[in-house]
């Protein structure tokens, strides 16, 4: 990594909103953190802790129907067992059951009784926070999209006659220690696809991928890969979908696209990144 790609991830519109959380923070009783249960460790914002002091904290980790379901489970009870927060919740936008266990756990954290609980909705940048705003409103109040950055500014929302909801925009931190950290959030596009070359992002995503879970790239790409490096993975991918350039040349950005892609999108299984 460069440390000009350093200052590319964090914007300018990330240090703003940081602070634009700090002034509503007076008016906040709970904060509900926002993680993507596939990388629950790389999508932990480390600044986030501090708009939790003295507040009630939920911590969601949405798009569990992405991860792998046993990896769910060990995360919920790991973050529950380290005392992460007041409540870890799996939740996935649009479960109507999930969504009622939120409000009720929302309900019963309000020790003070207030008429409207006000929460904090954050997270990094397409964890899915606006999906689940729309959940809980019950109609489409915020625009949603598989990328990062669609949150521009910070909107109170009505959830019901008991909860107001304030959306805030995705906010990463200054810099990554641990470079593995940038390459899991590339894949789930919490970062901008001009951080890092696609082609490379691809790569290592299908290192781990042939690592952890063969079976899945074997049955979705109709290939074999036991003993084959990531290059002949990809050239046995791009020819089993026809991913050719003229003159019968692997198309390889062609084939680390659709690798991505199917990966962000949930088309290689239910997959966990972080695991215990």
């Amino acid at each position: 990594m460069k440390n000009q790609d350093v200052i590319q991830w964090y914007p300018g519109h990330m240090a703003k909103a940081g602070r634009q959380i700090g002034e509503k923070l007076k008016l906040i009783d709970i904060v509900i953190e926002v993680l993507d249960a596939r990388v629950p460790v790389a999508s932990r914002n480390p600044d986030i802790p501090k708009f939790c002091a003295h507040k009630k904290h939920v911590i969601l980790l949405n798009k569990s129907d992405l991860g792998d379901p046993a990896e769910n489970v060990k995360w919920q009870e790991a973050l529950t067992q380290e005392g992460a927060a007041d409540a870890v919740l799996l939740f996935t936008a649009y479960d109507n059951r999930m969504k009622q266990n939120l409000v009720k756990t929302l309900q019963d954290l309000n020790v003070k009784e207030k008429r409207q609980i006000k929460c904090l909705l954050c997270g990094i940048p397409n964890v899915g926070k606006s999906a689940i705003i729309n959940t809980l409103v019950g109609r489409r109040k915020t625009q949603t999209g598989n990328r990062p950055g669609v949150t521009k500014g910070q909107q109170w929302l009505t959830a019901g006659d008991s909860i107001l909801l304030l959306d805030t925009p995705g906010i990463l931190w200054p810099k990554f220690d641990d470079e593995t950290i940038g390459w899991h959030l590339s894949w789930i596009g919490s970062i901008k696809d001009t951080i890092f070359d696609r082609e490379n992002m691809a790569g290592e995503l299908m290192k781990f991928l042939a690592r952890r879970y063969p079976e899945r790239v074997e049955e979705r790409y109709g290939i074999g890969i036991d003993g084959c490096q990531v290059f002949e993975i990809f050239d046995a991918i791009a020819q089993s979908k026809g991913l050719l350039l003229k003159g019968g040349e692997y198309d390889y950005l062609r084939t680390s696209e659709m690798i991505l892609n199917d990966f962000k999108n949930g088309r290689l299984g239910r997959i966990t990144i972080d695991t215990q």
